[in-house]
């Protein structure tokens, strides 16, 4: 049986860098494009320089020296990426099978065409450029173009240890043959590709899996988000009905006083207080009975944490929504900002402000509360484990509307904007 050379060291190094390349695209990066780029060209010429010095060395230095490889692209993945230590270790993991794997179905394919060639004539780094796009170009456009659009990991420390024992696994059984001198025949590099693709398949299944659970994860606490609001709201409409009532009461009982007592000093303070109940009797009238009950109770709990709480709102323009959808925008809009604003040791900063109305035929809700260090926003531009603002945003694309979420000048602002209900350009 013929024996056929083994995989450039430089193929070995391309591979590598590309398997963590995916990652540095797709996840959020520590630095901008410039010192990124600079890296990762440094990152791919001390990998190719590193293998290629020690493509040589004796069988006892190999494994000391592909784990000092594998220790620079976990150095790569940690640098550039803006992740977890383990996470670049999950991360690191699977791009180390994922490179094994391309490096051996190039070279597999090379040796099929052209046995006795070299690996560096024309033909040779055409099928290479070929060969490493097909597999990394598939590999991003179906898994990682999620990731990017979702970078969250969520790594266990249980899926690490999978990760890392799976991919030493399969790297170790694709290269056993390789441990007896003179054995890299057209069979082993069969056994050593097949094993390399089911080492990536396997560990893409557990990355299915761990992004299933991160996701039902996400809608639980969502949906929890949403039997709050719903049960906020019902409890904020009965003691509001029952304040109400009391200050039908408190009037009757004034106009009693009033009747039998006439003291100067008496009538003005009477005047006062009838006064001031005629104010909170106007305050937070909207239009919609909805959207007053969610702003009257967040008035008073704002009222009772010392936070500035103004809005001006057209209650009319949510006519068209149910109840359950609008005490999730507003009432967890309003949950975010004050959550956010009781922080602050400052009273005097504690400052949200609310403003829903018609804007070119749609409905805009503007919900603003400052903060003094700015939110850090993901590549989907909702902040990190926000799955209040998610929920937010989940109701709104149920009408085609968009969520938007930024900071300007120390002040975090949520804009919702949703096509008009009635249709008409407002």
């Amino acid at each position: 049986m013929t024996v056929l050379p083994d995989i450039p060291r430089l193929y070995t190094a391309l591979a590598e860098w590309l398997a963590c390349l995916l990652y540095v695209l797709a996840l959020r990066r520590r630095f901008g494009v410039p010192v990124t780029a600079a890296v990762s060209g440094a990152v791919l010429m001390g990998l190719g320089a590193f293998l290629q010095l020690t493509g040589s060395v004796p069988l006892a230095w190999w494994i000391p020296c592909m784990a000092a490889a594998v220790g620079g692209m976990y150095l790569y993945l940690f640098g550039c990426c803006a992740i977890t230590a383990r996470e670049a270790g999950y991360c690191c993991a699977r791009a180390f099978i994922l490179a094994e794997f391309a490096a051996s179905l190039e070279w597999q394919l090379h040796c099929y065409l052209w046995p006795q060639r070299g690996g560096f004539q024309p033909l040779a780094l055409l099928l290479l450029a070929v060969t490493y796009t097909a597999v990394y170009g598939f590999i991003y456009g179906y898994e990682f173009r999620r990731l990017h659009r979702n970078p969250e990991l969520g790594i266990t420390r249980r899926a690490l240890v999978s990760a890392v024992v799976l991919a030493l696994a399969a790297f170790a059984v694709s290269n056993l043959a390789f441990t007896q001198e003179g054995q890299a025949t057209m069979n082993v590099f069969y056994i050593r590709t097949l094993v390399d693709l089911a080492g990536v398949l396997v560990l893409s299944i557990q990355q299915e899996q761990l992004m299933e659970a991160r996701l039902h994860r996400e809608l639980e606490a969502m949906n929890n988000v949403l039997h709050h609001q719903y049960e906020q709201y019902q409890q904020s409409r009965e003691s509001i009905r029952l304040i109400n009532r009391h200050c039908h009461d408190l009037k009757l009982q004034i106009a009693a006083i009033r009747a039998e007592h006439d003291p100067g000093k008496q009538a003005a303070a009477l005047d006062e207080m009838e006064s001031g109940i005629r104010m909170y009797e106007a305050q937070n009238k909207t239009g919609n009975p909805v959207l007053d009950t969610l702003l009257t109770a967040k008035s008073l709990y704002c009222q009772q944490h010392d936070i500035n709480f103004t809005c001006v709102a057209d209650g009319h323009l949510l006519d068209f929504m149910p109840t359950g959808d609008i005490c999730t925008i507003v009432g967890t809009a309003l949950d975010n900002a004050t959550e956010s604003v009781q922080t602050l040791s400052d009273t005097e900063k504690r400052l949200i402000r609310v403003a829903i109305f018609a804007q070119h035929g749609f409905v805009m809700l503007r919900f603003e509360n400052y903060c003094e260090t700015p939110v850090r926003l993901d590549a989907d531009g909702m902040p990190p484990h926000g799955y209040g603002v998610r929920t937010v945003r989940a109701a709104a694309e149920k009408y085609g509307g968009t969520v938007t979420v930024h900071c300007e000048d120390n002040w975090f602002i949520l804009r919702v904007l949703l096509p008009h209900g009635d249709g008409s350009d407002a």
